[in-house]
């Protein structure tokens, strides 16, 4: 049975999407969510100036932080409303990977995660974080497409 919900977010319309859905699930299930942002951290070295400029590093990670809290926010506010209880994870790494090592780690039921759905060209270089979830993960990835 689905008890533990895990919805991945970047706090975009299909991580909101993704959440709303997720949220119905739990709902429906008498479930529960754990509302999972992951820290790009892996990106932030290939930016002009990462490395040199005094305080970027730190003003950066402050602001993805900033936007992790504000996306597990939502996905919190969402689960309130339909009285879910709602477990909150911002963490840093390697999205796919670090989406993949939390649901192992939670014992999530089935992963919920939008798309952002790009094109066959941007995947092969930018890489698809969903597309990588849905192929690695162990158990069912439910995919909200954008």
């Amino acid at each position: 049975m689905i008890k533990r919900i895990m919805v991945a977010t970047d706090g975009s319309d299909a991580g909101r999407r993704a959440s709303d859905v997720a949220v119905d699930i739990a709902r429906r299930s008498a479930g529960s969510i754990i509302a999972v942002y992951v820290m790009d951290i892996y990106r932030l070295a290939h930016l002009p100036g990462y490395a040199t400029l005094p305080g970027l590093k730190d003003k950066i990670l402050e602001l993805m932080e900033d936007e992790g809290q504000m996306a597990t926010d939502y996905v919190e506010a969402r689960s309130r409303e339909a009285a879910v209880p709602c477990k909150k994870i911002v963490s840093q790494g390697s999205p796919a990977e670090e989406i993949l090592r939390v649901s192992r780690l939670e014992g999530a039921d089935i992963l919920v995660i939008g798309s952002h759905g790009r094109s066959a060209l941007e995947r092969v270089l930018l890489g698809g974080v969903a597309e990588k979830v849905v192929l690695q993960s162990s158990i069912p990835v439910l995919l909200m497409k954008g």
